[in-house]
């Protein structure tokens, strides 16, 4: 992690209320746009994420595209091979994985 990222996870680690509003912020935003964060967290190019899945890039591009209703199958699978899981957490539980 460099730079900004690596700022932005020591101000979370810090401040506990911080971390429980990113999360919650970061839950709001549609799959698609969490999955290309979490994409290029991993510094994976699309095209990369591409090969990785054996999918051609436009089939990425579409997956991230938040006006594209993807199928649940491709965020899984993208989701995977970006090393995330998809889950549904109770709002009353994501305080508790937030600061974890």
């Amino acid at each position: 992690m460099k730079g900004f990222d690596k700022h932005i996870q020591e101000l979370l680690e810090e401040h506990p209320q911080a971390a429980l509003e990113h999360a919650k912020l970061f839950a709001e935003l549609p799959l698609a746009t969490q999955l290309a964060i979490m994409r290029r967290r991993r510094k994976l190019s699309q095209r990369a994420l591409a090969k990785k899945m054996r999918t051609p890039q436009p089939h990425i591009a579409r997956t991230e595209n938040v006006e594209h209703d993807p199928r649940i199958s491709s965020i899984v699978k993208a989701a995977k091979a970006v090393r995330c899981h998809v889950m549904l957490i109770p709002d009353e539980e994501l305080g508790r994985i937030a600061v974890t």
